[in-house]
């Protein structure tokens, strides 16, 4: 009766890890290990930032929204619906994470690796700053 008992315990706790490690990867967009090391090489100066600015009110506002809500012109039709960085997306992800996002794009979000330099990347993500700070 105990081994029923453990092994019906054992299988439905595989069972949901199982689960949660399907669900995760079908809805998360996880960056490798490397990407989350990367520290921004551009210093976070006004001229930076007013770099990125002009670059993000160009390529993401759109989606993004202007205040970096998520709650762009174009986000209503778009699933997943863009980031809302001023939540606590922007706490968790590095800048490292968010550079190989914005380079690499997925779905409905475009890959901006050929069409901004790095050093263009980087200066978005130090406006991206600007709506919270983060790691």
């Amino acid at each position: 009766m105990k081994y029923r008992i453990f092994y019906w315990l054992l299988s439905m706790s595989l069972t949901a890890m199982v689960a949660l490690v399907f669900a995760h990867e079908k809805t998360g967009w996880i960056a490798p290990v490397e990407a989350k090391k990367m520290k921004n090489p551009v210093k976070a100066t006004k001229a930076s930032i007013q770099k990125g600015k002009e670059i993000y009110e160009k390529k993401c506002a759109l989606c993004h929204g202007v205040k970096g809500d998520g709650k762009g012109a174009a986000s209503a039709g778009l699933d997943p619906k863009p980031t809302n960085f001023k939540e606590h997306h922007g706490i968790q992800v590095t800048d490292g994470e968010h550079l190989w996002k914005i380079s690499k794009g997925r779905g409905s979000m475009p890959s901006f690796e050929k069409d901004l330099t790095v050093e263009e990347r980087w200066h978005v993500i130090s406006y991206i700053n600007t709506f919270i700070r983060h790691p």
